[in-house]
Order: C-alpha cells, then structure tokens, then sequence
C-alpha cells in the first residue's frame, strides 16, 4: 500500500513539473509571438526595451534559469552594456554598465560570433569576475548567445546559473538562439531607424 502511494505521489509531482514546463513554454511562444509583431509593426524605443524584457524573462522561465541579461555592443568603444537584467543582481545599479572589452565570456561570444555552453564558469579563464566580486554573487553556469541582426553582431544575451543545480544544454541553447535572432533584427531596425533620423536631421541633407 505504502508503495503505491510513493508511486502516486512521485506521478503527481511529475505531472505538476510537466504542467508547470508547458506553462512556461505557452508564455514564452507568447512573448516571441508579441517580438515578431513588433517587427511587422515599428514601435517607440523604450516600447522595444521593454518587449525585450519581457521575452528574457519569459526565456528564463523555460529554460529554469535564475539570471539573465541583454548586453548591447557599443561600436565606437566595443564595450558591452547592460540593457536589460533580470534576477538576484540590483537591476537598478546594472542596467548602463559596461564591461572593458574583450573581457569576459559575453565578449568571447560577440567577438567569435558562437554561442557558448560554460557549466562551470569559475575555471575558464575568459570569465570576467568583476561584478561578482562588486555585488557579492556567485556565477557558477552560463549560457551566452550572440545578438544577431542585419548581419552584424549587436550584443549577446547571457543567462545564469540554472535552478536546481543543473546544466545548461543544447535545449536550452536553441531556445535562446531563436530569442537572439528575432530580438536581434529588432534592434537592428531600431539602429536603422536612429541613422536615417540623423541622416534626414543633417544640415544640407534634406534634398532641395
């Protein structure tokens, strides 16, 4: 008796984390569903900001993750800053950091134009520890995915240590793959949008 009801239990928590992962799944398709609207259909900046929030944290979700991130490249410096933070991090002291370039595994990523699976990030040597070390957390996994739009590589989203004490995998990689590449042309199209801006708003460029 008592063996079947271990049975029962162990297939009613299954069933629950199977409805919780297909929860999350829904949610996330959403989100996608909500950045390829928005690239048929132009908004504000900080409209796209937040859009791209929401997808990450929705990725986050999916994927088991507690911490994620969107870092975009800035080309004159080749810094990468912090745009969007989800997680453990004060959001409010990293949002507009910079990380030196070439430092770090997100800039390896940018950089090599790969993503990268790191289930131990304290021993590779291209891990940048400085705002671990600022904000007293511990990185133990990463998954880093290059932001990929217009042709040219604009950023990378980095998600953290996933729950429960397990690894990242080429699931969750492909997952986060195919948010870079819709959240990629939609950053692309912002940065088309602020050029054509300056361009029309340069003297003796209006035409005449």
């Amino acid at each position: 008796m008592a063996e079947w009801s271990d049975k029962r239990l162990t297939l009613e928590e299954e069933n629950a984390r199977l409805k919780k992962e297909i929860l999350a799944l829904r949610q996330f398709i959403d989100a996608m569903q909500n950045l390829i609207d928005a690239l048929e259909n132009p908004r504000p900046e900080f409209e796209i900001i937040e859009l791209l929030s929401e997808v990450l944290k929705n990725a986050l979700d999916t994927i088991n993750a507690k911490d994620g991130s969107l870092l975009v490249l800035d080309e004159d410096t080749r810094e990468l800053v912090f745009v969007v933070a989800h997680g453990d991090l004060p959001s409010e002291k990293l949002l507009w950091r910079r990380i030196p370039p070439g430092e770090g595994i997100g800039s390896w990523v940018v950089e090599n134009e790969r993503a990268v699976i790191v289930n131990d990030v304290q021993s590779d040597e291209r891990f940048y520890s400085g705002l671990d070390q600022e904000f007293a957390f511990k990185t133990r996994s990463m998954l880093a995915v290059p932001i990929i739009g217009g042709g040219q590589t604009l950023g990378v989203i980095e998600v953290l240590n996933k729950r429960d004490g397990k690894l990242f995998n080429t699931d969750d990689q492909t997952l986060l793959t195919l948010m870079c590449r819709f959240s990629g042309e939609l950053l692309n199209s912002v940065i088309q949008q602020h050029q054509n801006e300056l361009q029309a708003n340069r003297p003796g460029e209006s035409g005449g």
